[in-house]
């Protein structure tokens, strides 16, 4: 696996729980991947080694678990994979 992204139902989701991630986790702000097609079109991509730190925040969090779900990214191009971690 390579990176990790996080997908959302809808974009208030996606934008509270940047405010739970923030100072904590190193992320960037990206459009969902189409190998997972899922959520409202914003996803949040952050490194592997943060995973388990990312899931524990957004657990800890007000936001419910059908707001949210966490993906394995690996490769590139046409060799892109996504698979759910949930």
């Amino acid at each position: 696996m390579d990176y990790c992204v996080i997908t959302f139902a809808s974009a208030n989701g996606a934008i509270q729980a940047q405010g739970y991630l923030k100072g904590k986790v190193p992320f960037q702000i990206m459009p969902v991947l189409r190998e997972i097609s899922r959520g409202c079109g914003i996803s949040v991509r952050f490194p592997l080694e943060y995973l388990d730190q990312s899931r524990a925040l957004l657990a800890a969090s007000p936001l419910p678990l059908e707001e949210y779900a966490f993906y394995g990214v690996t490769g590139q191009g046409a060799a892109l994979a996504a698979q759910s971690l949930d």
